[in-house]
């Protein structure tokens, strides 16, 4: 079993932090601080707050990533922990923990390196996810691997917080083996030599539904828009129903119980829509 180590956790919400710092001190380690992301101006959700984190845990939300390196350096931690931290790291912060930063990913890399591997695996058809840690170097996701194993993706997963419930109780069984190999010293596997695949945001093209494509494609959309999470700037998949736009939150390609979900012919067969929120809030309603 690992020494205790001091370490430090870079993770920006509250489905991650809070469950990996428990992790990690359920292994015996010390985590004096997490480091935390400001809150964007149209952030729809709740963010990390210090009541999200045990008692001796403190956080602290940088203004700038430039200022990480000295923020790392003033805990002097052994180890840095990344979890979905939204920003790139400077590589003096990479550098900063004694014994480095290690990152979980949540794809087999090098495939669907960047901010939002799960919806791009959703659109892919992929029926299995990665679930990789590496270290952490100047680049993204491009590290040494120090453990990687993979998941399924089925297809009862409708949201974020599902998938990262799924990919995290993974990650934090493999932190232990991670957590020996850097005491150990060993620098990992670098990544398999084949082409790494960039997973961005969603764009602007893929956000509209079109009612004339066909049904699947049209429910895997709104599948991997729904897994991918809040976009900073564009919102999808957005689809024009009776005159008005909706977002739509959860379709079926099967006939539901009768008085649920709405039917919608589609290019090839019908599609019905049973989560959807008005896009275009009339005056005096927001």
């Amino acid at each position: 079993m690992t020494a205790p180590l001091r370490i430090a956790v870079v993770a920006a919400l509250p489905q991650t932090a809070p469950p990996l710092v428990e992790a990690l001190r359920s292994l015996g380690h010390e985590v004096p601080v997490v480091i935390g992301h400001r809150r964007p101006a149209d952030w729809p959700g709740h963010v990390l707050g210090e009541q999200d984190l045990p008692r001796g845990v403190d956080l602290v939300v940088p203004a700038r990533t430039d200022s990480l390196p000295a923020l790392l350096r003033a805990y002097a931690p052994d180890v840095a922990v990344s979890y979905g931290y939204p920003r790139k790291l400077p590589a003096e912060a990479v550098t900063a923990p004694r014994l480095g930063t290690v990152n979980c990913h949540p794809s087999d890399l090098p495939a669907y390196r960047g901010p939002n591997p799960v919806g791009w695996a959703v659109r892919n058809g992929e029926h299995r996810i990665g679930v990789t840690w590496h270290r952490m170097d100047a680049e993204l996701d491009t590290g040494n691997i120090l453990a990687r194993t993979t998941i399924p993706l089925d297809d009862t997963l409708w949201s974020f917080t599902g998938v990262n419930t799924k990919v995290l109780d993974t990650a934090t069984a493999l932190l232990p083996g991670v957590l020996q190999r850097l005491v150990d010293g060993e620098p990992g596997e670098p990544q398999p030599e084949r082409a790494g695949t960039w997973a961005g945001f969603f764009d602007q093209g893929y956000a509209t539904v079109d009612w004339s494509a066909d049904a699947h494609h049209i429910h895997t959309q709104v599948r991997a828009w729904n897994i991918a999470g809040h976009h900073p700037r564009v919102q999808g998949p957005v689809a024009l129903i009776d005159g008005a736009r909706w977002r739509l939150r959860r379709t079926t390609l099967h006939q539901p119980p009768a008085g649920t979900g709405r039917r919608v012919p589609c290019g090839s067969g019908h599609l019905w829509v049973l989560a959807a929120d008005p896009v275009d809030v009339p005056a005096g309603h927001a």
